[in-house]
């Protein structure tokens, strides 16, 4: 057999120095999802230490992940100019969506330090103008809600409004009717008007996040969260 069959056998990796090494990974883990970068094949990965990677094939790297979870799960993947944004879901003991925000351009890999919790519902992606945003959907029981905006290799925390609660308008009165001479005995099947529950007015939904208005979202004044690089491996 040849050198260049073994290897790809046992899946070698570059340590950038011209030395090849085993890429445990195709050895000792397992896929969870299998997505796209660029329009290449590209896999999440998770070992028995229940720590993770990112496999990008067509760019010929190993993501190293520093997050660790007994489940995760790549929840949103974006194409958006000169990068791909990969979105990591990774629940936490009460907390059913933390998420952890990588992006990828090119051959280099960064992610943004902060981790996006959003424990009552999942966050709603979109990719507009340009523009990729997630935002929330569901009032948060703690803090204000909020929207993420990648906007020009910078990402951004938007707050959000809680819509405010609809007021049904009151009924008008209604003028009194005059009284029948005899009033007609009731029937044996009527409907007793104390046992119908009178129509519900339309309640506020205290769970409503006002939506951005349509258009490219302003971040004018907001300070962009910080990132730093993700350590890749060269994969032969």
């Amino acid at each position: 057999m040849s050198l260049s069959a073994l290897m790809a056998l046992t899946g070698c990796v570059s340590t950038g120095s011209g030395k090849m090494g085993l890429d445990f990974g195709e050895v000792l883990a397992k896929e969870q999802q299998v997505f796209t970068v660029n329009g290449e094949r590209a896999a999440l990965r998770r070992y028995y230490t229940d720590s993770y990677d990112i496999k990008l094939y067509g760019q010929k790297k190993v993501m190293e992940l520093e997050v660790k979870g007994a489940a995760m799960m790549v929840a949103n993947v974006a194409e958006v100019p000169g990068a791909t944004l990969i979105t990591l879901d990774v629940p936490e003991a009460g907390c059913n969506h933390v998420y952890h925000v990588y992006r990828v351009s090119g051959t280099q890999s960064s992610k943004w330090q902060n981790s996006y919790r959003s424990c009552e519902g999942p966050l709603s992606f979109n990719v507009a103008n340009g523009q990729w945003t997630a935002r929330q959907t569901v009032k948060p029981a703690v803090g204000t809600p909020y929207m993420l905006v990648y906007q020009d290799g910078n990402l951004y925390t938007r707050p959000l409004e809680v819509a405010k609660p609809r007021v049904a308008p009151k009924p008008k009165p209604k003028a009194p009717k005059a009284a029948p001479a005899k009033p007609a005995a009731p029937a044996s099947n009527a409907v007793n008007l104390d046992d119908v529950a009178a129509p519900a007015a339309d309640a506020a939904n205290l769970d409503e996040i006002d939506a951005p208005p349509p258009g490219k979202i302003n971040t004018r004044g907001l300070k962009a969260d910080t990132a730093s690089d993700v350590k890749m491996k060269d994969e032969k």
